[in-house]
């Protein structure tokens, strides 16, 4: 596999909170927190943290490919993202960059550059998962919003010592676990209309710094394609008030536009 697919494969939720409970009150009891209450107060939670600037490692596990590199992150939410990749012996790898409106890979190692627009055909083939841009996003800060239409959910109980909300997510069901202290998503997954698991997610080894939260581990499985991408954090730094998205291509990088 070439350096260029390896570095490819590797990257890859304020009314109702004003007048709810606080979260060291939010009891474990699905009569005493009303289901629209709780994603609510999550939604709030989770819109504390707007940006995050970090280290770490990222490791990819697939039938073809397993390996881990080092990373340098700049993420402000909710779709820009800046990833930068060392190899071994600090061996420049490439860089990642996604926004709302752009994405592009540079490999260093081959001096070649893929972008355009972050369709999710286009992510597609760069990572082979079927991951959306927002999901790209989730991997790297651990955070799992609930669908738009709170409409759609379907199941709301106690599981594992956590809230669990299943959700309608068009031919799917998307189930999140909540923990009722912390209000973190610690847990996600998606099954197919079969009741397939497609794909599950867990977050843990959560950092606090005033409101703001982030896991500093998250790990994302498919089974059905045996693939696993795993990140974890070495330093972070919530809310930066000035994360940097600036990254340099060399002129002469080969370009490919798709």
């Amino acid at each position: 596999m070439s350096i260029a697919r390896q570095v490819s494969v590797v990257f890859v939720a304020a009314l109702l909170f004003s007048c709810s409970p606080k979260k060291s009150e939010v009891l474990l009891d699905t009569k005493a927190t009303e289901a629209r209450t709780l994603i609510a107060l999550v939604e709030a939670h989770e819109r504390q943290l707007q940006s995050l600037v970090g280290k770490g490692t990222v490791t990819f596990e697939s039938p073809e490919f397993a390996g881990t590199a080092a990373f340098d992150l700049s993420l402000k939410k909710p779709d820009s993202l800046l990833v930068t990749f060392e190899g071994p012996f600090g061996i420049d790898l490439g860089t990642l960059f996604i926004s709302e409106g752009k994405y592009l890979v540079y490999n260093s190692m081959e001096n070649k550059v893929v972008t355009g627009l972050p369709t999710s055909a286009a992510i597609r083939s760069i990572i082979p998962f079927d991951l959306t841009l927002d999901q790209v996003v989730s991997a790297f800060s651990g955070s799992f919003p609930f669908p738009a239409d709170p409409q759609t959910m379907h199941t709301y109980a106690i599981d594992d010592e956590m809230f669990l909300l299943a959700f309608q997510c068009g031919i799917n069901t998307c189930r999140y676990w909540v923990d009722s202290q912390q209000l973190f998503v610690k847990k996600y997954e998606v099954r197919d209309g079969q009741g397939v698991l497609i794909m599950d997610a867990v977050s843990s080894s959560f950092v606090e710094d005033d409101e703001a939260g982030a896991p500093k581990r998250v790990r994302i499985r498919f089974p059905g394609q045996n693939r696993q991408l795993s990140v974890s954090y070495s330093s972070m730094i919530l809310n930066d008030p000035h994360p940097s998205f600036d990254y340099s291509i060399p002129s002469n990088a080969r370009t490919t536009i798709r």
